[in-house]
């Protein structure tokens, strides 16, 4: 890739480690903060769906600033606002001071990630494309993976609210390298833009005028189902696993474990991309997501824990891979005028998901549902995936096809 663009997709990726340090660190902190302000399981709830909640409203409202600013800007000006947001919940002194802080953080992590994905996809070259948007998500996964670290380190020396204005100190650190380092670079001779992309910047709602809609309502249908996937697996999978009969220390291992497939994915995938194509890629990625999900439901109470760890580690790899695949069809879909807006609304309709599912499978096992079931029936918005995916292709042909062809 050129060297600008190389520059662009190290610093945005850099800014995907934060948020995915910033999205980890509460769970490793909580026991600590929870003591600290004398809070219950119950408080701690609220607390840490506020980052999502707030994410939700950043990825759809900071978006629509683009026709304004610059996605430089946008990035500059988030990149602040959750680096100090992040410090100053160092200030909190009860639930509802957290809950306030982690929501503007969320808030302004959620502006920023459109942006920095729309600047790669535009600046990387069609060949590299893939690998380029995967880099970030790469990025993510190891600040997911640092959290604990960060979270122990600062176990004695200062606890939670030192750990806070650490990780803040570290985003306004990265503030400055971007300041003098982002710059939006031109795209590349051979990327695909639509021709309407040079012309006058479209209106925000295009993304659902007649040309996009249907493949609008695909990719947050997608969205919703391997968000629901990977954001459930994260929270029940070692409750299903403690209700199947395993042993509590393989259960808390089981997140890490399917985390783990999902960061050796995340370059895989995009190599994978780059050679054979996004759809062929995906649709395969996501079938074995089916196939593996299923399978584990059927035998995660009998199984030797070493064969279970392998299917787990293989899930995580091809569930997280075509997760973070998506996007670079959602990235690609929209024209440049419309690809911020059209990707922060996507991520953020796709929420809706963990926002539900979760609520679900507690009622399930509430009403006597097996936590083998429960696993299995992942397997369906697998399948849900595939056909959203398999219809957005079509959609894609018949948006791109000159006017007056049917």
């Amino acid at each position: 890739m050129p060297a600008p663009a190389v520059l662009l997709t190290g610093l945005c990726a850099l800014i995907y480690l934060l948020d995915g340090l910033i999205h980890s660190l509460l769970g490793p902190l909580a026991p600590d903060m929870a003591a600290s302000l004398h809070l219950g399981n119950a408080q701690l709830g609220p607390i840490f769906s506020a980052n999502l909640a707030g994410q939700c409203l950043g990825l759809v409202l900071l978006p629509l600033l683009a026709d304004r600013l610059s996605q430089r800007r946008i990035v500059l000006l988030s990149l602040a606002g959750f680096g100090l947001a992040q410090a100053a919940t160092a200030l909190a002194d009860g639930p509802a001071s957290l809950i306030a802080w982690r929501l503007v953080t969320g808030f302004f992590l959620g502006g920023c990630l459109p942006s920095c994905l729309a600047m790669v996809t535009a600046a990387a070259p069609v060949a590299r494309r893939g690998l380029a948007i995967m880099v970030l998500f790469t990025g993510y996964g190891l600040g997911a993976a640092l959290a604990g670290l960060v979270a122990t380190g600062f176990a004695a020396h200062g606890g939670w609210r030192a750990a806070m204005v650490a990780v803040g100190g570290a985003c306004l650190v990265t503030l400055v390298f971007a300041w003098a380092g982002l710059r939006e670079a031109p795209s590349p001779a051979g990327n695909d833009e639509s021709p309407s992309a040079a012309g006058p910047r479209l209106r925000t709602l295009d993304i659902l005028s007649r040309r996009y809609a249907i493949g609008t309502l695909l990719l947050w249908l997608l969205f919703i189902s391997l968000l629901t996937i990977s954001y459930c697996l994260n929270s029940w999978l070692p409750t299903l696993l403690l209700e199947v009969g395993r042993d509590k220390q393989f259960a808390s291992l089981s997140v890490t474990i399917f985390s783990f497939g999902g960061i050796i994915a995340a370059l895989g995938v995009g190599l994978l991309i780059d050679r054979f194509g996004t759809r062929p890629t995906l649709l395969g990625f996501m079938a074995m997501s089916a196939v593996l999900l299923y399978a584990i439901g059927q035998v995660m109470a009998t199984a030797s824990e070493s064969v279970l760890m392998l299917l787990l580690a293989a899930c995580g790899f091809f569930v997280l891979g075509a997760y973070g695949g998506v996007n670079v069809v959602l990235a690609t879909y929209y024209p440049a005028s419309l690809r911020a807006t059209g990707i922060g609304w996507a991520k953020s309709i796709g929420r809706v998901g963990t926002l539900v599912a979760p609520v679900l499978i507690g009622l399930a096992l509430g009403a006597g549902m097996r936590g083998a079931t429960i696993l299995s029936l992942f397997a369906l918005p697998a399948l849900l995936a595939v056909a959203s995916l398999m219809a957005i292709r079509t959609g894609e042909r018949k948006s791109l096809a000159p006017s007056g062809v049917s």
